[in-house]
């Protein structure tokens, strides 16, 4: 049993738990009334109502108690067994109440057509056939065993303040009430099988979404991480381009200083290049002028000499 059929087997115990509690306080208030208001009603004894009740209240207890823990620690085995009593262990308690009332003549057999349908939200196929086979048997056993007055005995005066009538003796009519029972029991058994089919249906569409949104929630996770790794991918990315840009900005401002450092070397070169070529010009005029200078003495010297 995975867990997911464990927490569906759990949530329908409980929910039957759940429904016995309002039932076993409806057959208490019955039964007070009836005692109270129509003290000539074929009853079991007050004693036996309460230990009844009393029963049923003690393992409906214990089945809640068990099935307060979660999933994980309910055992599968006492689930499986737990699951098998809810029905059979209703019925033996009904078919009690009505083996000491005197009579299965009573409304009270509308219990096993309800425990039918209360089958559905627990057992398959096979368990709510197995529920109506085991509801025909002890219901029809009880038949069988008033006709032959072999349940307690009221007197025939009690019958007659009441719409029942006794099966004892009255072969025809124990014959039809068995007939009626089963059909009917038949019926409401055809009737939740054919509702269990819609919920299981409705069950394994509802299983199967789940399925395929935990794939889909599981692709999204690795597309997540994948998303997760490419923005911190970017993120680095993005956080080198802006140091390298930074860094390209520094060279950047670095270069323009280096070349305003240039271009004034280049201008001061320029400067002295043009005050030397000045001052070359002035160093060859002079002594074009020296020389000129000289060959006027050698020329006036000449004079002289030659004088």
């Amino acid at each position: 049993m995975d867990i997911f059929e464990k927490q569906q087997t759990i949530e329908a115990i409980r929910t039957i738990i759940k429904a016995r509690w309002f039932f076993i306080l409806v057959i208490v208030l019955q039964a007070l009334i009836v005692k109270i208001f129509f003290q000539e009603t074929p009853l079991a004894s007050a004693s036996l109502i309460f230990l009844m009740v009393g029963t049923s209240f003690l393992y409906n207890f214990i089945y809640w108690l068990y099935l307060r823990r979660s999933p994980e620690k309910v055992n599968d085995s006492i689930l499986k067994i737990i699951k098998f009593l809810q029905g059979f262990l209703d019925q033996l308690a009904f078919g009690t109440v009505l083996y000491f009332s005197g009579t299965a003549n009573k409304m009270l057999m509308i219990t096993y057509f309800i425990i039918i349908i209360i089958s559905m939200g627990v057992y398959g196929k096979k368990g709510i056939i197995l529920t109506t086979l085991s509801g025909m048997a002890i219901y029809n056993g009880l038949v069988t065993m008033e006709y032959y007055r072999l349940m307690p005995q009221f007197s025939p005066e009690v019958f007659s303040t009441t719409p029942w009538q006794p099966l004892a003796s009255n072969p025809d009519f124990a014959q039809k009430q068995i007939i009626a029972f089963s059909l009917y029991l038949i019926s409401a058994a055809m009737f939740a099988i054919f509702l269990g089919d819609l919920f299981k249906k409705r069950e394994k569409r509802l299983a199967d979404q789940r399925d395929d949104l935990i794939k889909k929630s599981g692709l999204l996770t690795v597309q997540t991480q994948e998303l997760t790794k490419t923005k911190d991918y970017l993120h680095e990315a993005l956080t080198k381009s802006d140091k390298a840009r930074t860094e390209l900005e520094h060279t950047k401002a670095q270069l323009e200083k280096t070349n305003a450092e240039l271009k004034a070397k280049l201008d001061e070169v320029e400067k002295y290049g043009q005050v030397t070529t000045g001052r070359e010009l002035k160093m060859a005029e002079l002594k074009e002028k020296i020389k000129s200078m000289e060959e006027r003495i050698r020329e006036l010297e000449q004079q002289i000499t030659d004088k």
